[in-house]
């Protein structure tokens, strides 16, 4: 029995969706499954810091089409007709003759301001094709699959929800206060607290409003730094704009890029995570964050409550006084800050991705030959 995975989200810098698959990946590789080979295709070479499973294989395609070219045609010749296809990043070949099993992970239509023209109108073509052809259908949460409904006319009965997940091993509470103190140190130059932000710099993020929402908490004489990660912001980002526009190049750290096994230090060592996104189709850094007991802030929007109620502070929108006022209510109180650092943990422990991965299995198994 073989298994092919479209690994095309592998490649290069892996983001949310690339890091989904590489927990799945590493989720094959502790869990019984009866695939005799495991075969992901990349139209490039798999980093060695990428595992895979025993009986798995990189299968490299190159190809002069562009990446939307390589899924449709390249690699559904290269794994043929029979076996199944696992498409875990929102599009399967529409060719295929083999079966798939497609994970979407929230549709675009949803929140279409936040995409140009191009990215949405592929969205709407490509990804509810690949929806509606899939032989099985899975999505990250109830709310994407209400939008998937809507927006696709698929019956709900048959969208599987399987959350994204967390590995508990990496992103677990850090008690060595050295370390932390340390890692403030490189950032920042000292040992000083800090509210972080965690993801790609859009406005869906209402990024901007949370850097505003910063400075008046500065100016009631709060000592937090703050820090962007994974946001590169060249100098005619309308985010670093805003940064110069309020003086606060002294109190905003960017990191480009951090690794997926440096991120617990980032969380752990922060005193409070905000994500005010408007729209996800799940928010895997807010779940990475309550794993790691940091006092969490998002809104009450989208998927969030779904995973996050109870335990994250979700606000009602994303305004600047209101942003502001939620990361005061948090930093000033001590025992709600503690509260969320012993119930992160215990609810993140539910969505480790070795049970999710068994759940993929579960529903891969069918439609295996």
């Amino acid at each position: 029995m073989i298994l092919g995975i479209n690994g095309i989200r592998l490649v290069g810098k892996r983001s949310g969706v690339g890091r989904c698959i590489e927990a799945i990946l590493r989720g094959f590789g502790e869990i019984e499954h009866p695939f005799e080979k495991i075969r992901v295709y990349t139209p490039q070479p798999l980093g060695e810091d990428i595992y895979l499973p025993r009986g798995a294989e990189n299968v490299v395609l190159p190809s002069s089409l562009p990446y939307a070219g390589w899924e449709q045609i390249t690699m559904l010749k290269a794994h043929g007709g029979e076996h199944l296809l696992f498409c875990p990043s929102y599009v399967s070949p529409l060719a295929a003759r083999c079966p798939t099993f497609l994970i979407h992970h929230g549709s675009y239509e949803g929140y279409p301001q936040a995409f140009d023209w191009w990215t949405l109108n592929k969205a709407r073509a490509i990804y509810s094709l690949s929806a509606k052809r899939a032989t099985a259908l899975s999505t990250v949460s109830e709310y994407s699959r209400r939008d998937i409904v809507k927006f696709y006319g698929i019956d709900p009965a048959k969208i599987n929800v399987v959350p994204c997940g967390v590995d508990t091993r990496v992103f677990h509470p850090i008690h060595d206060e050295g370390k932390l103190s340390g890692w403030r140190e490189k950032i920042f130059g000292e040992d000083v607290p800090f509210i972080v932000y965690v993801g790609k710099p859009t406005e869906r993020r209402n990024l901007s409003a949370l850097i505003r929402a910063f400075a008046e908490l500065k100016k009631e004489g709060y000592p937090h730094k703050f820090l962007l990660c994974g946001a590169s912001l060249p100098g005619t980002s309308p985010f670093r704009t805003v940064i110069d526009e309020l003086g606060l190049k002294n109190e905003v750290v960017v990191l480009d890029y951090v690794t997926h096994d440096e991120m617990p230090l980032v969380y752990n060592a922060a005193s409070l995570f905000v994500y005010p996104s408007s729209y996800e189709g799940f928010g895997m850094p807010v779940l990475e964050a309550m794993a790691c007991g940091t006092p969490v802030i998002a809104l009450d929007n989208t998927a969030f409550p779904e995973f996050a109620g109870g335990i994250a502070h979700l606000l009602k929108d994303a305004k600047v006084e209101t942003l502001k006022q939620g990361m005061s209510d948090v930093l000033g109180d001590a025992e709600w800050q503690t509260q969320m650092a012993h119930d992160g943990p215990r609810r993140a422990a539910a969505y480790d991705w070795r049970i999710l991965t068994q759940r993929y299995l579960d529903l891969m198994l069918p439609l295996a030959n």
